[in-house]
């Protein structure tokens, strides 16, 4: 696809940098990404979400695997609505115009089409789906969160949780700061995979942080 001249004022800051350029930006417009949250993993997803959008990624599924509402309900969920009162689908398309929000039903289905996966919270029973991913070589990014920390595995793999322990006072601090950490780190990696799309998933990549006490880890493995 050509970028309009309406679509290079848009993303002019985009195109200016390095790594991404005219190309990268036609790349991210013609991308397809769904993202999928279990319990514990909406306020993240929201914030993938938002960025995503934002960046210029066309196509965006969104998947709950809570039980509940398809919108988002969750400590974030009027991130999302922040740009039109309509809904999550008309707020996205009011934040980015070329950018549009579908939701999709449990069966997963429809996540075949879709050429990265973004999984937050507990989503085991996106097992099947995220096997076909893995088998096709598509990148599948996790991330998960407790209390003030989280973390975000890129390629095959589990994440550890070792790292994702309440404070030791017991108490549970708001889930907004580290929601919001874990949501970016996410956007940001898939972001960096569309660009690559052309380069074989390799090493995971684990990103590790606690904002508790003012840490961040990234291993590469």
């Amino acid at each position: 696809m050509t970028l309009a001249e309406e679509q290079v004022r848009r993303y002019s800051r985009h195109i200016l940098l390095p790594q991404v350029g005219g190309r990268g930006q036609e790349r991210l417009l013609a991308s397809a990404v769904a993202v999928a949250f279990g319990p514990g993993g909406e306020g993240a997803a929201s914030v993938a979400v938002t960025y995503l959008a934002a960046a210029g990624v066309g196509r965006i599924s969104w998947l709950s695997l809570t039980g509940g509402e398809t919108a988002p309900t969750g400590s974030l969920a009027e991130l999302i609505a922040l740009y039109a009162p309509g809904g999550p689908g008309e707020s996205i398309s009011a934040l980015n115009p070329d950018a549009r929000l579908k939701f999709i039903g449990e069966t997963a289905g429809e996540m075949d089409e879709y050429e990265l996966l973004v999984l937050s919270g507990d989503t085991r029973p996106l097992a099947e789906a995220v096997a076909r991913f893995e088998a096709a070589g598509k990148p599948v990014i996790r991330g998960s969160r407790s209390g003030w920390t989280g973390e975000m595995m890129i390629g095959r793999g589990e994440l550890s949780g070792d790292k994702l322990k309440p404070d030791e006072d017991g108490e549970l601090p708001p889930a907004a700061p580290s929601e919001g950490v874990l949501g970016s780190l996410m956007a940001s990696a898939a972001l960096c995979a569309l660009l690559k799309a052309d380069e074989p998933v390799g090493s995971t990549v684990l990103a590790r942080f606690d904002l508790s006490h003012g840490l961040f880890e990234e291993v590469v493995r």
